[in-house]
């Protein structure tokens, strides 16, 4: 071997080379590299070997080289990986490095520099406040740096970018970029520094000039590393490099990125011409091509697919298969249960351990979760290699709270504190308070104690509290509570205040010390730290953590570790604050941002409990040992290969702009997507004895998805290879949990399967079932298990003394009680009966805008009572007036505060106020049209008025008790006739319906009707009282359709026209013209048209005389029946329909019910469609007799 001299430590050096150890996946590679290094160690002792593999795989190969030297140590042969050996190095020459700048640090400065430099950005101005932009920007800025991209290159290429926004991007980044590196200097490094520094450092490390230098484990190189090996070429004796590649490819060739082996060969490639460069002779490579390949031995089908995948070489697998199994689940819950039983099942019956096996998938987020808990259940022991982030553990949740209260004291931030499970007195006394010394429990007047309990038990009733009054801000909290709110349960105040000053007095030092002059960043962390004692977390925590340790359920072991960990965690994320930013200026809204940029680096990690345990982890990030079974599941579309996780700050467009510039970065999508084929390559090549890949049909959730094109690759190379699914598997009884499954899912083929599938399968599963019920242990479970495989629902009721106790004998409640019922008994049952109500809000609903609108008209019909003013001669000018006046009214008196409380709110009060105008004048022109005077406003009548019409007999000692307020009565009157009219204002799109009358659901007008009639014949016993007609006035503000020649009345009569009443109109002409004097053809005022002087029925809404009083009484005899059924304990969960209409459109209690059409005994009480006229020949017919009409039900 020739002689050179190495032109940076001009020393000549002599047998220096470069070795490649080439080979496919399995093929012994490094088995063959660790026998080389043991064998010249011994043989050469005073010979230096440096093991470089990357940082995760150090442990792995120290324990593997350990195991195989014959004399279990290594004397003279050190495994490192880049950063450990930067570290050494370091050591050895004495180099002192700054601090280096963690994830953590990193963030925290980045989040700082951006808000500085908020002002010199143009593109990301707008972005620095949105949840995981710092970590975006923190991954962007590590990517340049590690790819040797400085702020000047940055600065130099910008000019040349052709896209604007690209232009815009890479001054964005400059400008934080070079602000970050300004900030760090001479402080800090970046973890991608170390590299650089190993660099400059590296030729004067004396104990390289006489290393063999053996590189294993690596896919490929970053740009800094590339560096590294250079240097190792230019100063060590020896570099061998091993280089996963297949031995019939040509390994010095450069191809295109879609080549399977294409970072391989890129690999040889620079690495060769780096060898070249320098005129360092390469020894001849060792080609591992032994087949079959060493690791697959005892799997030929293994070695086929190693030598085959994504080859395209169009062979195929002619012989049985048996080491690689594909199974398609259900879901990915079937998935793991099929994972489950087969890890089960070659440990019970092929003597393996569970370290043989491993699961890998392509989304360990959701596997992870499903897969651990599978394997709880299941008692398999499991490492899942997954590093947790504490974003959501309760201590940080809580300080994140606490933070955001001090801030604004938001309903949201001020529940989120007091539900992490953390805001509790640990002996049950009273906190002092900070702010004056006075001890809030000073007396024993005090009703709240601190226990978790009771802390509970009023954060309930506090959240009902904050909610319906809108409390917010820290000058409310600060301020005693004296108000009760509608609606709700009558609170004890002074309970409600000392636990609103138990909770403020903690978060007051913190208030102050943000609020403090020369506030910074160390005051204010140091502030946090003390409240963090004040509250006793850490005992707290460590509560929490034995708790987990002594419950021992499955993961408890893990949340044990968590809550372990997070308290120092979170004291040492506040350690680097005051050291990165101590003396920076604090202010409140920057603070919290920082302080969430930190944690959200925080991971806390997980120890694997035991060496024998199967293996969870991810496609590319994820080491594994030697396994001989491996479990590839999730393989499906989008998942298998991954996406890219991240949006990355620079798109795949701007990556191929900056490459055309020589700004070389990490891969695009595309290419990202191309290389991962390769960590599939090898993730498949990994078992020696059996690979078993699952792929779900629904998502967890229940949609549809597809395989993953890998799943076509490998159907092609084993065509006769045999899908497996939950039918086609035997699932065998290996243990009690399995027992347990079959007997569900036999329960349930069962109830879904035929007659003839029931019967082939009936004797295993008697047998099975008898086991069980058999044993006095688990009978119980059995019988829920039964029940709720054949559960149908059936009705019966809560009983006659459960209803009287509940309801009393006397059912007092309004018509709309009634209509409830009607629609759904047991929705009455629940609303009338057990209370349930929805929580009360500050906020303005569809039903606070109703009584809005219902109250400014009612004031302004009722001050134009009391002024004596006639609609007749109201102005236009006067009536706006009035308009205004009567809804300023009514906003100050509703609610207090509500209506300024939002701009939503006060966009709302304008519209309340323009809606009523317009309702006003179109009230007014049709009282002006007609001979019909208003003189009743919120008329309220009830059964203490003594009105047959709202006290109904129920039985000889129940009574049905109705109350009720009429929006509106207008009353006409001659010689004989008082003519009544009622008016029901509403704000929704609600229509006389008389077929919904018919059925129960509409009875409010007609009631009204009845009360109205029976008060006017007390009134006038010497005439007769009539029904002119009941109607709804939609409140609204339609819009005209302007035509050609249209002119402002005729847009007022189309409004006019379309705010039109519709109801129920006494088909008397004299009655009808009483209405509306001027109607000829059709009425702008009620819903009638006329033909030649008589009513057009089929284009009107009207009845007779008589017909209003077959009205009247069918609808006191259906108040009755209901009244009766209800007192009968009905709770019957039979909600109507009729159409496409139900009860429970718009009901509340869905979440508590249960009801639901596909389980058995559940179904709608379907309304048959009436015509008018059969409904008035059905009430006809009747006569007294007392029917309810359910013969017309289906």
């Amino acid at each position: 071997m020739r002689s050179f001299r190495c032109p940076a430590c001009r020393k000549e050096r002599e047998n220096v080379a470069l070795q490649f150890i080439l080979g496919g996946a399995g093929s012994g590679k490094t088995r063959m590299l660790y026998d080389r290094v043991i064998r010249e160690s011994m043989e050469h002792p005073e010979q230096k070997y440096l093991v470089v593999v990357p940082e995760q795989f150090t442990m792995q190969t120290q324990k593997e080289i350990i195991r195989l030297h014959p004399r279990h140590g290594i004397m003279n042969i050190d495994i490192l990986s880049f950063k450990r050996l930067a570290y050494r190095v370091f050591e050895d020459l004495g180099v002192r490095i700054p601090i280096v700048l963690d994830d953590m640090g990193k963030s925290m400065v980045l989040r700082k520099v951006a808000g500085l430099k908020r002002g010199k950005l143009s593109l990301y101005k707008g972005h620095l406040e949105q949840s995981g932009f710092i970590s975006q920007l923190k991954s962007q800025i590590s990517e340049l740096s590690q790819y040797g991209i400085t702020p000047d290159m940055l600065r130099e290429v910008r000019g040349e970018a052709d896209a604007p926004l690209l232009a815009q991007k890479l001054e964005d980044l400059e400008v934080i970029y070079s602000g970050f590196r300004e900030y760090i200097e001479s402080h800090y490094i970046t973890a991608e520094e170390i590299l650089d520094i190993l660099c400059r450092e590296l030729p004067r490390w004396e104990l390289l000039k006489d290393s063999i230098i053996l590189l294993d484990g690596y896919t490929g190189f970053t740009p800094v590393q590339y560096r590294l090996v250079e240097l190792f070429l230019m100063h060590a004796r020896d570099v061998v490099c091993t280089v996963t590649i297949d031995s019939r490819e040509n390994a010095y060739k450069e191809s295109s990125i879609q080549h399977l082996f294409y970072m391989s060969r890129h690999t040889v490639c620079r690495v060769a011409s780096m060898a070249k460069r320098h005129g360092i002779p390469k020894k001849e490579d060792i080609i591992c091509n032994r087949r079959p390949a060493w690791r697959y031995d005892e799997s030929p089908e293994l070695d086929f697919l190693e030598q085959n995948l994504y080859r395209y070489s169009g062979r195929t697998w002619e012989g049985n298969v048996e080491r690689i199994q594909v199974y398609k689940g259900r879901n990915p819950a079937g998935e793991a249960a099929y994972v489950c039983s087969r890890i089960e099942q070659m440990i019970k019956e092929e003597g393996m351990r569970y370290r043989d096996a491993a699961v890998i998938t392509g989304d360990l987020p959701s596997y992870g979760r499903e897969l651990a808990h599978q394997f709880d259940e299941a008692g398999i022991p499991y490492f899942l290699d997954v590093k947790k982030s504490i974003l959501e553990n309760p201590m940080v949740e809580l300080i994140r709270a606490a933070l955001e209260m001090v801030k604004d004291f938001s309903y949201e931030s001020v529940f989120r504190y007091l539900k992490t499970g953390l805001v509790y007195e640990k002996d049950g006394k009273w906190i002092e308070s900070e702010a004056d010394g006075n001890t809030a429990q000073a007396d024993d007047e005090n009703i709240f104690d601190g226990s978790r309990k009771h802390v509970e038990q009023m954060t309930d009733r506090l959240e009902n509290y904050v909610r319906a009054l809108g409390i917010r801000g820290w000058k409310r909290w600060d301020s005693c509570w004296e108000r009760q709110y509608r609606g709700g349960e009558k609170l004890n105040m002074k309970e409600l205040n000392e636990y609103r000053m138990w909770i403020l007095e903690p978060l007051r030092p913190l208030r102050e010390a943000f609020k403090a002059e020369e506030a910074t960043i160390a005051s204010v962390t140091a502030a946090l730290r003390q409240f963090l004692e004040h509250m006793r977390l850490r005992e707290k925590l460590e509560e929490y953590r034995d708790f987990f340790l002594e419950r021992g359920e499955p993961g408890d072991e893990n949340l044990a570790r968590e809550y372990g960990q997070v308290y120092d965690r979170v004291l040492e994320l506040f350690e680097r604050l005051e050291g990165l930013l101590g003396a920076e200026k604090a202010d409140m809204k920057n603070y919290i941002q920082i302080l969430d940029a930190g944690f959200q680096e925080i991971q806390v990690g997980v120890i694997p409990a035991t060496v024998d345990q199967v293996m969870v982890g991810d496609i590319t990030r994820s080491r594994l040992e030697a396994v001989k079974v491996l479990f590839f599941v999730g393989v499906n579309e989008g998942t298998v290969p991954q996406r890219k996780s991240g949006a990355s700050l620079l798109s795949d467009r701007d990556r191929a702009a900056l490459r055309k510039m020589d700004i070389e970065l990490a891969p695009t999508v595309k290419e990202d997507g191309c290389i991962q084929k390769f960590y599939l390559y090898l993730m498949m090549s990994k078992p020696s004895g059996q690979l078993v890949i699952t792929y779900a049909g629904l998502t967890s959730d229940g949609k549809s998805q597809r395989p993953s094109n890998l799943m076509g690759e490998v159907g092609k190379l084993f065509p006769g290879m045999e899908i497996l699914d939950e039918h086609s598997v035997e699932w065998p009884v290996r243990t009690g949990r399995d027992a347990r499954e079959l007997l569900i899912k036999g329960l349930r083929g069962m109830q879904e399967q035929g007659e003839d599938d029931r019967e082939r399968e009936e004797a295993a599963f008697m047998q099975l079932f008898q086991h069980f019920y058999t044993s006095a242990e688990h009978r119980d479970k059995v019988r829920q298990l039964v029940d709720a495989a054949f559960y149908s629902y059936e009705e019966r009721g809560i009983g006659r003394a459960a209803a009287r106790a509940l309801y009393g004998r006397e059912l007092q409640g309004s018509v709309t009680r009634l209509e409830q019922f009607a629609s759904c008994a047991y929705a009455h049952f629940l609303r009338y009966g057990l209370e349930l109500m929805e929580r009360q809000e500050y906020e303005l609903e569809a039903v606070d805008m109703g009584n809005l609108f219902h109250q400014s008209i009612d004031r302004c019909f009722a001050c134009m009572k009391d002024r004596g003013q006639d609609w007749r001669d109201l102005t236009e000018e006067g009536r706006k007036s009035l308009v205004k006046e009567c809804v300023t009214q009514v906003t100050e008196e509703y609610g207090n505060t509500i209506m300024s409380s939002s701009a939503r709110n006060a966009y709302l009060a304008g519209r309340v106020e323009r809606i009523t105008d317009r309702t006003i004048w179109a009230l007014a022109e049709q009282v002006k049209k007609g001979d019909f005077e208003p003189v009743g406003f919120e008329v309220s009548f009830s059964a203490i008025d003594n009105l047959k019409a709202m006290r109904i007999g129920l039985s000889e000692d129940e009574e049905l008790q109705l109350r009720g307020r009429i929006d509106r009565m207008d009353l006409c009157r001659d010689e004989d006739h008082v003519y009544v009219k009622i008016i029901d204002y509403k704000s929704g799109t609600t229509s006389f319906d008389l077929a919904a009358l018919f059925y129960g659901l509409q009875l409010q007008l007609v009631v009204y009707m009845d009360a109205a009639v029976e008060m006017e014949e007390r009134r006038h016993p010497d005439k007769e009282v009539v029904p002119a007609g009941i109607f709804y006035y939609h409140i609204g503000d339609p819009i005209a359709d302007k035509q050609e020649g249209m002119d402002e009345k005729d847009i007022e009569k189309q409004i006019l026209k379309q705010l039109r009443m519709n109801g129920l109109v006494n088909s008397e002409l004299d009655i009808i013209h009483h209405l509306d004097r001027e109607i000829e053809k059709e009425s702008d005022v009620i819903p009638v048209a006329i033909k030649d002087g008589y009513v057009q029925e089929s284009r009107s809404s009207v009845a007779s005389t008589r017909r209003f009083q077959d009205l009247r009484r069918f609808v006191n005899r259906k108040l009755r029946e209901a009244g009766q059924d209800i007192l009968m304990g009905n709770v019957d969960l039979k909600p109507y329909k009729q159409g496409n209409r139900t009860a429970c459109d718009y009901c509340p209690y869905h979440a508590v019910c249960g009801f639901d059409t596909k389980t058995a005994g559940y179904g709608y009480r379907k309304l048959k469609g009436l015509k008018p006229e059969e409904i008035w020949a059905e009430l006809e017919a009747e006569g007294d007799e007392e029917t309810d009409g359910s013969e017309l039900d289906q």
